[in-house]
């Protein structure tokens, strides 16, 4: 299959995101759109788009030039760049007809809807599926490694409903019956130079000792931390 007759959409398996196949810990997150899988690999650099067997669809290597016929390399012919005008259609040329084709329907484009308010903030304990609707048997929108942090807009009786980029309606579920798969808090601390946990929980919760309770809310087993780390805050 060539690399551009690969679905913007699948409708089984994932386009998973990762640095190596075979490392499935290298993995970033898998994905049912296309272009969700693409922006995922841009912002990870040294990651590739991989199709359900293995193979790399993003991005895609350069082509050695092999002394084919020209005219299969320039194929598409919509998209003519500026600096050569004498290859573009003037407009006064353009039957009446293609005219009202390209007639744009602003009611095809509404607008933009405001995604509900974060009330918490979870980070997961493992690899999960995150869910259209909160169901074990709804589709998976997107696959969130462990330690993920997610905006919580809606406790859903064993589910979070989260702000989620690669669902359409821009939110979705994660399963957290009994807080198994998510530690949740109301804030966030970003870790910045010259921060411990203990001056953390001094500055945030009033006292040092508490340090222990940062800890545990986000799964460390150590002590140690990185500058740009972000914490859940008891």
């Amino acid at each position: 299959m060539s690399k551009k007759e690969y679905p913007a959409k699948l409708t089984t398996g994932y386009y998973r995101v990762r640095e190596v196949w075979e490392d499935e810990a290298s993995q970033f997150g898998a994905y049912r759109l296309l272009a969700n899988a693409k922006a995922k690999c841009d912002e990870n650099p040294g990651s590739r788009v991989f199709d359900n067997d293995g193979n790399v669809i993003y991005p895609e290597e350069a082509v050695p030039d092999t002394g084919a016929d020209e005219n299969e390399e320039k194929a598409v012919v919509d998209d003519i760049p500026e600096d050569k005008p004498e290859n573009t259609t003037p407009v006064e040329d353009i039957p009446a007809e293609k005219e009202a084709e390209d007639e744009v329907d602003e009611n095809e484009f509404p607008t933009a809807e405001e995604l509900p308010a974060t009330i918490a903030y979870g980070k997961l304990k493992t690899l999960m599926n995150i869910r259209k609707k909160p169901s074990l048997d709804a589709e998976v929108v997107a696959v969130y490694k462990k330690n993920a942090l997610v905006e919580v807009v809606q406790f859903c009786d064993g589910w979070l409903k989260i702000k989620c980029a690669e669902a359409e309606a821009g939110v979705a579920y994660v399963l957290n019956s009994a807080d198994t798969y998510a530690f949740t808090a109301g804030r966030i601390y970003t870790v910045v130079p010259g921060d411990n946990l203990w001056k953390i929980a001094d500055k945030e919760l009033g006292s040092g000792s508490r340090c222990a309770d940062i800890r545990v809310l986000n799964g460390l087993t150590s002590n140690a931390i990185r500058v740009g780390m972000k914490l859940l805050i008891p």
